[in-house]
């Protein structure tokens, strides 16, 4: 009797364990979903940058600034 309890004991924490995993998998799928948001928001925040020095460097050339 003792050891049929504890085997639904430890069915019980099988269980949970499982139910975390899915919650934590959902968690890192979403996450994941997020920086490669992110990443792409970098990479075009990092061509306006790009781009505006090289305008301004062009109208200091074109103005006869250097």
């Amino acid at each position: 009797d003792s050891l049929k309890a504890e085997q639904k004991e430890i069915m019980r924490d099988i269980r949970n364990l499982e139910m975390r995993t899915t919650i934590n998998e959902k968690d890192i799928s979403t996450i994941n979903q997020q920086l490669e948001k992110i990443s792409l928001n970098t990479t075009w925040i990092l061509r306006i940058v790009i781009s505006a020095i090289v305008m301004a460097v062009l109208g200091l050339i074109l103005k006869g600034g250097i």
